[in-house]
């Protein structure tokens, strides 16, 4: 399995070419479009995880609307209410026929402030007849130019105009451009704006069978016992923490331990957000092993807690957590690059922890140092053994007892 997860991201952009937001497309680790054998509903929970969990919605789409297709499987899920309601638009095929259960869903969501596009609109009477009962609903209307009549549209427009956001979809050439911007339409997007760009980042994906067994768990046991075992697990830590950076409900507490955070988020956001994860992994291998950045972040833990060993603490345990934090915000910012006002906006986080993460001062600078001494391709041993000094150590007894640790 390739180190890189990616995504495609398309601009929808308003008359002026301003950036209005990004159709997400999702991409296998080459590029290339998906395996359509997967479930839509997989390829869906694929795009957010991707977006919101494994390359951050800052770097997906900044600060603009993410476009989301969607079938109505997924619509059907609790998974979308994991997403804030102001930052994405779901897509659904206007191909599709709509039972009561589903309308009833999508007026539900539309209530709570979701917003929904109708794609592949065809203007007509037949299509608003047809989708008369969700159309109250439906904020965006993207057209196809490729398959519709301009003439037509635009003497059938009128009605539609007053109640949604018009986007004039797969424009090729100005000329379509300036047609349709010209009997009212908002939006565009298409090849004569842009193709769809690909954005990607390091892959750092749980083992289905580890996360399963979690979510089981969550159903079973008290939160707080089920939050103390969430946090042994490297992987889903560091998608949390992004997950939060990236949906911005609030700011947490980031002060004591992850677990206590876990408890701080609650257990309604944690089960949606760990059902994305279960859908967007569908049919993959059990079996997978885990990637370069996943062996990072853990050999960082692991070696923070090394270095301090031999240097007595009078609260073990705090420490451990002190340092699990070190890792996972030291992670953000050197490989995610995460602005330090960003991590503080969405963690509220110790003094200590701020002023390393502020000025790189304090009492994690030195253990930071040390570590990123020895995560380096290649190991000044000597400059590394000057750093160690302070912690009673050097480098073949860290070496010697992390190896030791893992057999």
């Amino acid at each position: 399995m390739s180190e890189f997860v990616q995504i495609a991201r398309q601009p929808i952009i308003d008359a002026e070419n301003n950036t209005y937001g990004y159709e997400l497309f999702q991409r296998d680790s080459s590029g290339n479009a998906v395996d359509h054998s997967l479930t839509n509903r997989t390829l869906s929970a694929q795009v957010l995880l991707s977006a919101y969990n494994l390359i951050g919605r800052e770097r997906t789409v900044g600060d603009h609307l993410a476009f989301i297709n969607i079938d109505t499987e997924f619509l059907l899920t609790d998974v979308i209410e994991a997403i804030p309601p102001q930052q994405c638009v779901f897509e659904i095929t206007s191909h599709l026929s709509f039972r009561p259960n589903e309308i009833a869903k999508i007026r539900f969501l539309h209530e709570k402030g979701y917003r929904f596009a109708l794609d592949n609109f065809a203007v007509s009477n037949a299509s608003i007849a047809m989708y008369r009962n969700i159309l109250p609903y439906i904020t965006y209307l993207k057209v196809d130019v490729q398959a519709s009549d301009i003439e037509f549209v635009a003497s059938n427009l009128e009605p539609l105009r007053q109640d949604h956001i018009l986007i004039a979809q797969k424009v090729e050439t100005l000329d379509e451009f300036s047609a349709y911007r010209d009997i009212g339409f908002t939006y565009f997007q298409g090849y004569y704006i842009k193709h769809p760009m690909p954005v990607k980042h390091y892959r750092l994906a749980p083992k289905h069978f580890g996360l399963t067994k979690l979510y089981k768990m969550l159903k079973s046991v008290p939160f707080s016992e089920f939050a103390r075992e969430f946090e042994r697990h490297n992987e889903l830590t560091i998608q949390f923490f992004q997950y939060l950076l990236s949906a911005g409900f609030k700011q947490y507490d980031a002060t004591r331990s992850v677990r206590h955070l876990v408890q701080d988020v609650g257990q309604d956001i944690v089960e949606r957000w760990m059902m994305l994860i279960i859908y967007a992994k569908g049919s993959e291998n059990v079996r997978e092993t885990k990637g370069q950045f996943s062996l990072f972040f853990a050999r960082r833990i692991d070696l923070m807690n090394t270095i301090v060993s031999n240097v007595h603490s009078a609260d073990p345990q705090r420490r451990r957590d002190e340092l699990r934090l070190l890792a996972i915000f030291s992670t953000l910012i050197d490989v995610y690059q995460i602005p330090f006002d960003r991590l503080t906006a969405a963690f509220k986080v110790s003094k200590n922890l701020e002023l390393w993460m502020a000025m790189r001062k304090g009492r994690f600078s030195l253990i930071y140092k040390a570590v990123n001494q020895l995560q380096q391709r290649s190991v000044d041993i000597e400059k590394v053994n000057r750093t160690l000094k302070a912690f009673k150590t050097d480098y073949d007894e860290v070496m010697e007892k992390v190896e030791k640790e893992h057999g």
